[in-house]
């Protein structure tokens, strides 16, 4: 995303000479990061989900212990609020 910030930045300068707001220019910005994020986001987690399910399950098989196959509620909100808010971040910085 940063690469598209540093990309777009001629675009961006040029939005603001003809008058475009920055609020707006934020907003655009924005909508940009989560168009990034949330396909990520839903990617990562279940591509979490199912590592999980496979390494807990060579676990059980070692250890003789039985634990349940899902992410918790906590690893997925981490996951979920690391993936909208750092890209959020990544994009307000060099702007």
């Amino acid at each position: 995303m940063l690469s598209d910030v540093d990309q777009k930045t001629y675009e961006y300068g040029m939005l603001r000479a003809l008058g475009f707001k920055e609020g707006h220019l934020m907003t655009l910005i924005s909508i940009q990061s989560f168009i990034f994020s949330v396909p990520g986001v839903l990617f990562g987690i279940c591509t979490a989900l199912i590592l999980n399910m496979v390494f807990r399950g060579l676990i059980y098989l070692v250890s003789n212990n039985a634990s349940g196959f899902w992410l918790t509620s906590t690893s997925i909100a981490v996951g979920v609020s690391f993936g909208l808010l750092m890209p959020l971040l990544a994009i307000y910085y060099p702007v």
